[in-house]
């Protein structure tokens, strides 16, 4: 047995022996140093041999007495099952609105933070909620495991003190807000640049977020600048009492001025801007490597939108939006299954819709889509409706075939029901430059 297996073996007759302890008692009792006690003490707890209260200084105790707990109903009483299930509700209705201590769970539901650790470990063992060894944060399983096998398991992110990066920043306007949070155009106190700032709240897939963009480099992608845990401190003193429990993810990023892909396209359609075929194919070559690039890095963005395209102040495309961002396959090459109906419900792929395993292709799919609306003119809502249920299946509305000969061609192959039949980002990218002109005011398009 190695000597950090005999450390971790008497830590744990010592509690089966004495019960709950703290840190320093153990290392005294094993004549360890307490530094190297706690450190076995963490590393027991991610295998799930014991765990602690929130105490200062940590309780610990064995986790295998909590299986021992018998669930046998008293005769006068409910069942316990059903009284367990009744409690697990409540508790999992608290961590739907993000990740919190027990401490915080133990006083919305008006119980001991005791009574509610038993409860949290209860529901760790049938996997249903997921605990983060560094923070102490407890969240839901489906919000912590999706992908998960591609992530590093012990990222999460410590809860920094109230304001000390947010108060860093002055609001200027909100630009966006969804179920997904909010983004904000906000000016830096210090060197007096613009930035957007998103909020999020703090879940395993927000931390997915942050590191893709981390370690995403590249002019045609939104610029990752920094991120940090926090509460929210641009709401009234109202609000903030009734989400303080609540930590939210900010992310930093470059403040892209020329607006969205939308905005871009609703000026074409409201003949207020004149858009050259030129232009267009431009715009998409520089949208397709953005997105070859993201696929180059085993990430498949699954939220490809003209809302999530944004341009630079040089009018250079950046890809943004990573909220939904997952790895390719897992750590071994392997395909990872996958939620369903992950993304915008218009421009999701049949198999994001029905399937839970897909790869990059899944991508390519409202590329097509993005592709036909640059450009074809929509002019009314209702003619959007008309058109868009045919044209993801295939269907070009009268003459577009004859106007764009060479696009029809292959956006039909990027809308192709099955993803085996869509081209890779990659080469997609080669036919754009084989057969188009782009260096030219006027492309020429070449027989396909």
């Amino acid at each position: 047995m190695s000597e950090d297996s005999e450390i971790e073996k008497q830590i744990c007759d010592v509690l089966r022996r004495n019960g709950k302890s703290n840190a320093l008692k153990i290392a005294k009792e094993i004549k360890v140093d307490k530094r190297i006690v706690n450190k076995h003490l963490y590393n027991l707890e991610r295998s799930n041999q014991v765990f602690k209260t929130d105490e200062l200084p940590p309780v610990w105790d064995l986790l295998e007495k909590m299986k021992e707990i018998k669930q046998t109903p008293k005769p006068e009483q409910k069942p316990q099952t059903t009284r367990d299930t009744s409690e697990e509700k409540h508790v999992e209705d608290l961590l739907r609105t993000g990740a919190l201590k027990a401490s915080h769970i133990a006083r919305d539901l008006r119980q001991s933070t005791q009574t509610i650790n038993k409860q949290l470990y209860t529901m760790m063992q049938k996997g249903r909620v997921q605990k983060c060894s560094i923070s102490n944060l407890w969240s839901l399983n489906d919000e912590w495991t999706e992908e998960s096998s591609s992530q590093e398991s012990d990222s999460c992110l410590q809860v920094s003190k109230p304001g000390s990066h947010s108060e860093l920043f002055e609001m200027i306007t909100e630009l966006g807000d969804g179920g997904y949070g909010c983004v904000y155009k906000v000016k830096h106190k210090i060197d007096g640049k613009v930035y957007a700032l998103k909020k999020v709240i703090l879940t395993r897939k927000a931390d997915s977020e942050v590191k893709a963009l981390a370690q995403l480099d590249h002019p045609n992608i939104v610029r990752y600048i920094t991120s940090w845990p926090g509460p929210d401190i641009w709401t009234s003193n109202q609000q903030r009492n009734q989400v303080s429990t609540t930590t939210y993810l900010f992310i930093q990023m470059e403040f892209c001025e020329g607006g969205t892909l939308t905005d871009w396209i609703q000026g074409r359609n409201d003949l207020k801007k004149y858009r050259t075929t030129a232009e267009i194919h431009k715009i998409f070559s520089e949208i397709i490597t953005g997105v070859e690039y993201i696929h180059a890095n085993n990430l498949i963005h699954r939220d490809l939108k003209p809302d999530n395209i944004l341009f630079g102040a040089d009018g250079k495309v950046k890809i943004g939006d990573f909220g939904l961002v997952a790895a390719q396959t897992d750590q071994n090459g392997d395909p990872i299954e996958r939620s369903k109906r992950k993304g915008t419900p218009p421009y999701m792929s049949p198999e994001q819709e029905n399937k839970k395993n897909y790869d990059e292709k899944t991508d390519i799919f409202p590329l097509g889509l993005i592709w036909f609306e640059m450009l074809w003119k929509i002019s009314t809502g209702m003619e959007r409706v008309k058109l868009w249920s045919d044209l993801r299946n295939q269907r070009f509305p009268e003459g577009f075939g004859d106007e764009y000969s060479a696009e029809s061609t292959f956006i039909m192959k990027m809308l192709s029901y099955s993803p085996e039949d869509r081209p890779h980002a990659k080469d997609i990218k080669r036919d754009l430059q084989t057969f188009f002109s782009l260096e030219q005011d006027l492309l020429n398009p070449k027989t396909v």
